[in-house]
């Protein structure tokens, strides 16, 4: 089964690093004083960012929890990356396995956990991405699982195209120009629930939101 993951070029204070990604041939996140991760389960990740210097909590620490895991645990060599960059959409494939570099672990570079990446080609968020992947890019993670997508963006990383479904594409209910943040909640220790909703939510809205899951079937 081919995997592919949404990776960010902003591991740290917001600086953008697509070309030395590219230019060296790898990707990377934060979180620099968090020391190796190597050999860390995802509850262990967990408990170390709950602790100082981060001292994350609730839904932070979840959301933080899900990207590191992904990074260190989850990506696998042959993995396909998609790192979008305003309109461009770099397309590659990890080569290398989870590795920290404390040349980079400090707060002012703060980019250590890196894996090696194999850059394939380049192209245009509007012209090239189906409107389902468009949406799913808005997702604000540095990491997230884009899998679902896999063969579209193998097809793009060959330079190559899946067919149009215009009528699947017609049918979203999310404009391409209403700006979405995802969010998650932990519903249960096991599962974790992720939905969409607009950045400029009203409250009025939200109380809506609120009644609806309120009439949701209870067993």
């Amino acid at each position: 089964m081919i995997r592919a993951w949404l990776i960010r070029p902003l591991p740290l204070n917001g600086v953008n690093r697509v070309k030395e990604f590219k230019e060296n041939g790898f990707v990377a996140i934060g979180w620099p004083q968090t020391g190796s991760l190597k050999g860390k389960t995802k509850e262990e990740i967990r408990a170390l960012i709950s602790q100082p210097p981060y001292s994350y909590a609730g839904v932070i620490l979840g959301n933080y929890t899900a990207t590191i895991d992904i990074f260190v645990n989850q990506m696998r060599v042959g993995d396909l990356l998609l790192m979008p960059n305003g309109e461009d959409i770099h397309l590659g494939q990890i080569i290398g396995d989870y590795d920290f570099d404390p040349r980079v672990a400090d707060d002012a570079t703060g980019y250590p956990h890196q894996r090696q990446a194999e850059w394939l080609t380049c192209v245009s968020r509007k012209d090239a991405l189906s409107l389902e992947l468009r949406l799913a890019l808005k997702n604000q993670r540095t990491t997230a699982d884009l899998s679902k997508f896999a063969r579209e963006i193998d097809a793009l990383s060959k330079g190559e195209r899946l067919p149009t479904n215009n009528a699947s594409e017609k049918a979203s209910q999310i404009p391409d120009d209403v700006d979405v943040m995802e969010m998650s909640y932990p519903l249960r220790p096991n599962f974790t629930l992720t939905f969409k909703i607009p950045k400029d939510i009203t409250r009025d809205e939200a109380q809506r939101l609120s009644r609806f899951f309120a009439t949701l079937y209870f067993n």
